[in-house]
């Protein structure tokens, strides 16, 4: 499977690339279909795992920051329990996408030490979420979504499910930096 990678410049070229995506992937702007999804990604990480030493201040299991899902501390952090309000960040718009885009490239390198933000892109259609995992809206922002857990899960099958989401995601690479 091929992936491809886009460059983008400016904040311009990157609205431009979102909007066409939503444009073509979803029947109308407001629709319910979810039809393409957006994550920000901060190298050296991938779109879906983070690599020891970029990920901030966080714990890691496999690559899978213990912020981002629900953990079953009495195993040893071996097992992922469902929770709709946790599971790795997606945007559904270009102006959540955006934002977030900002918000992290600040911090790309540490605290206040700007560096690049690329975009990923995950076409739904071409490649449907896998069991166990489903997007669930966030309660405090509808253009935010968590992809869940939705049955309790050894972390090495996880690890699986983000690797094969990750190796079917689009790529647009930040070259403003």
């Amino acid at each position: 499977m091929s992936r491809e990678i886009e460059h983008f410049r400016t904040v311009e070229d990157l609205t431009q690339k979102i909007n066409e995506l939503i444009d073509e992937l979803r029947d109308k702007k407001n629709s319910n279909e979810l039809g393409v999804m957006f994550r920000v990604v901060i190298p050296p990480n991938e779109p879906t795992l983070y690599k020891e030493g970029s990920q901030g201040p966080y714990q890691l299991v496999e690559g899978v920051r213990v912020c981002d899902y629900k953990f079953e501390k009495a195993t040893g952090l071996e097992w992922v329990i469902p929770d709709p309000n946790a599971g790795l960040s997606f945007s559904k718009t270009g102006s959540h996408l955006k934002n977030t885009r900002k918000m992290l490239s600040r911090h790309a390198k540490g605290y206040n030490s700007p560096g690049p933000a690329n975009v990923a892109w995950w076409i739904l259609s071409n490649f449907p979420v896998p069991n166990g995992l489903e997007f669930k809206q966030d309660s405090k922002n509808k253009h935010h979504y968590f992809l869940a857990a939705t049955q309790k899960t050894h972390v090495s099958k996880l690890v699986e499910k983000l690797r094969w989401i990750s190796k079917r995601m689009n790529i647009m690479i930040d070259e403003t930096f």
